[in-house]
């Protein structure tokens, strides 16, 4: 009997401790000699969620491809860094209304500006991939908008992607090429929201794709 009434005044004054415990609305600091409730911050929000609604989301392709991995690591050969060090993701896509293009994102400390991988856009042809473009410091999601049908084969698309400024304030910019060729990704400028309400087309390496996949990193390192 002893032992039960011991283990019940021991629940009774845990009680206490776990409604405190389940209670984590504010957070207690120590200020001006005393500690001090404070409402706890909200969680950062999501950058993604100013993507327009009619953008199909994407994350990048869960296999690798071999042909593309040799395109990459040509373009890197005789680079003064760690080869190894690096990972890359990849999607294909249309940029011109003809075949389509690999874009490929690299990240590793040696390229990372910023926190901001390096965008390879590679041309694909009956021999494999041929490097086409570099720009550096690229933030992502990457957007491209749906061709419309007066819209000429040959013809570059517009290239959205969404930034986010070291305060953590996104928005979407916009590259627009000339000639086949993209401004540098410090260029952008900034999309107009009631162009942004009507666009539509296709959103690549978005953290998470409407069934839950996420981006797929692989390593330059040998195996």
């Amino acid at each position: 009997m002893k032992c039960k009434r011991w283990l019940l005044a021991v629940l009774l004054m845990m009680l206490p401790l776990s409604a405190m415990a389940s209670d984590i609305s504010t957070i207690s600091i120590w200020k001006d000699g005393a500690f001090e409730d404070l409402p706890v911050p909200p969680p950062p929000a999501d950058p993604e969620t100013i993507i327009p609604g009619k953008i199909h989301r994407h994350a990048s392709e869960a296999e690798e491809s071999l042909l593309l991995r040799a395109a990459i690591l040509a373009y890197f050969e005789g680079a003064d860094m760690d080869i190894s060090s690096l990972s890359y993701a990849f999607n294909e896509a249309d940029l011109d209304g003809g075949e389509k293009e690999a874009l490929v994102l690299v990240r590793g400390d040696e390229i990372d500006r910023s926190g901001r991988p390096m965008l390879l856009i590679f041309s694909k042809d009956r021999d494999g991939f041929r490097e086409w473009e570099e720009l550096a410091g690229m933030d992502y999601p990457l957007i491209i908008p749906k061709r419309s049908k007066k819209q000429e084969s040959g013809v570059h698309s517009d290239l959205y992607f969404l930034y986010t400024d070291e305060e953590g304030h996104s928005s979407i910019r916009r590259l627009s090429p000339e000639e086949g060729i993209y401004p540098p990704a410090v260029n952008g400028e900034t999309a107009d929201e009631k162009l942004l309400k009507k666009l539509k087309g296709d959103a690549w390496f978005c953290s998470r794709d409407k069934k839950g996949r996420e981006i797929t990193w692989f390593s330059l390192g040998s195996e």
